[in-house]
């Protein structure tokens, strides 16, 4: 019994808060045990730091029964396991193996199929091989059925292409903005992919790519006020079922987790961001990521330290390198704020010697930022402008100024080291000091904000802080 009910805790463990919504709104239990097993369920998902104790002396089978329920609802509602019946419709009328229960699965299907589902675009695909399939085989009925199906949703279908083609042309112009910090993805682009999010005839798939991308130009530009009746909008469509799967849940929670963090409710942000890691898919990293950044600055170094170790082994074997420096140089933050900084530093030091040229190619600016930092704490002012050199970052530095996101931390803390070294005298470092902090004062970045940058100065100063008059 025991061993049956910590895999029922795992599984409770494993439902998230909105999928317990699901749960509470289907369940028709006339059994008060099964009920309660049920609202135990609810209570985990909802306050997930809180460990629910489940009643062993309960009959095991309960437990089973209610957990095999909660599994066949959510499996009914996730579009993703909708999406791999699809697939497996399309292998077996490709190549001839379609049984004859499968069969009328899929005519069932038809009869209540329509242009805003979230698989429609499959789903009509699918119906075009079925067709030829049907034809050759003398199923009248059944073909005419399916060929009224494709005349019907015909435009509705060539709609939905045309968005899905324009969508990758947009998210061209969406990552130009990002990767070369300009503005060529303008408020015209923004306008038109609110439109499809909020285009309740549209498929659901479209409607998705273009709420991430509405994310991803909001996150760029650290601008989220005006798409904040957005997320409610959002969550009413994942609510309703008809855009649910464990990976758009979680990916709805990590964007939870952007939104809270831009407002500084890094409390409010770290939930949502744990609540993002519950399920491993090929965006796990990236959450991870965003999670050990708002741990770190609502002061939760251990927190994020532990996450990030967690994950190493996924890190270590990604080939996404822009997630992968994002790990490293948050892995490097958090030792430094475990006062690990010689760790840090030796950590940064033998990733850049591996990885030089997809840093540079990728996340430079955070890399040398956390490298930088750990260096300067170390007293290892020498290596601070070795680096800044042979790496040309005041050049890199100076073209990624007009960035929403820059931060003036590499030239401060290369400012510092060289004022420690005695390349410049007090008065051009106090100069200096006061140009950069005039630099984008209002926006404070993931991890080095002007009170960050403030706290090494003071640390690395010590006495003589008082004389730059900051």
């Amino acid at each position: 019994m025991k061993g049956k009910l910590l895999k029922f805790n795992e599984f409770a463990s494993s439902i998230l808060p909105l999928e317990a919504d699901f749960l509470i709104y289907f369940q028709h239990f006339e059994d008060p045990s099964k009920q309660q097993i049920l609202e135990n369920i609810v209570t985990q998902a909802k306050n997930p730091e809180h460990k629910i104790i489940f009643d062993s002396s309960l009959d095991k089978r309960k437990y089973s029964y209610v957990k095999a329920w909660c599994v066949d609802v959510l499996r009914e509602l996730d579009v993703d396991v909708n999406l791999e019946k699809l697939l497996n419709w399309e292998k077996e009328i490709l190549t001839d193996h379609l049984s004859a229960k499968e069969d009328r699965a899929f005519l069932k299907l038809l009869h209540k199929t329509n242009p805003s589902d979230f698989n429609f675009l499959k789903i009509y695909e699918i119906s075009r091989y079925y067709r030829h399939y049907l034809q050759i085989r003398l199923r009248y009925k059944d073909y005419h059925l399916v060929h009224q199906f494709l005349q019907k949703f015909r435009t509705d279908y060539e709609f939905s292409r045309l968005v899905n083609d324009k969508l990758h042309e947009t998210t061209h112009e969406i990552i130009t903005d990002y990767s070369q910090k300009s503005n060529v993805a303008g408020e015209e682009a923004l306008l038109w992919l609110s439109s499809l999010f909020n285009n309740d005839k549209l498929d659901g798939y479209n409607r998705l790519l273009a709420w991430v991308r509405i994310i991803f130009i909001a996150h760029n530009r650290r601008q989220y006020e005006n798409i904040a009746n957005m997320f409610v909008r959002f969550e009413s469509l994942v609510a309703s079922g008809k855009m649910y799967s464990k990976r758009i849940i979680v990916n709805f929670y990590s964007q939870n987790l952007l939104l809270y963090a831009a407002k500084r409710d890094f409390e409010k942000a770290a939930y949502y961001g744990y609540l993002s890691i519950k399920e491993k898919n090929n965006d796990y990293l990236y959450y991870i990521n965003n999670l050990a950044a708002v741990l770190l600055r609502a002061h939760r170094p251990e927190n994020a330290l532990q996450v990030l170790k967690d994950s190493h082994p996924i890190a270590k074997e990604s080939l996404n390198f822009h997630n992968r420096i994002g790990h490293t140089a948050y892995f490097i933050f958090a030792l430094i704020d475990t006062g690990k900084s010689v760790q840090a530093e030796n950590h940064a030091f033998v990733f850049l010697t591996a990885f030089k040229k997809e840093i540079l190619e990728n996340r430079w600016h955070l890399f040398f930022t956390a490298y930088i930092k750990s260096m300067l704490l170390n007293a290892n002012y020498n290596g601070v402008i070795k680096i800044y050199q042979q790496f040309k970052l005041k050049e890199r530095d100076g073209r990624y100024r007009d960035s929403a996101n820059y931060a003036v931390s590499i030239p401060w803390m290369h400012l510092l080291a060289a004022y420690k070294v005695s390349d410049i005298d007090l008065p051009q470092f106090k100069t200096s000091l006061k140009a950069l902090l005039a630099i984008n004062t209002n926006y404070s970045n993931t991890h080095m904000t002007q009170q960050d940058l403030l706290s090494v100065t003071r640390i690395v100063l010590k006495s003589e802080f008082s004389k730059i008059g900051i």
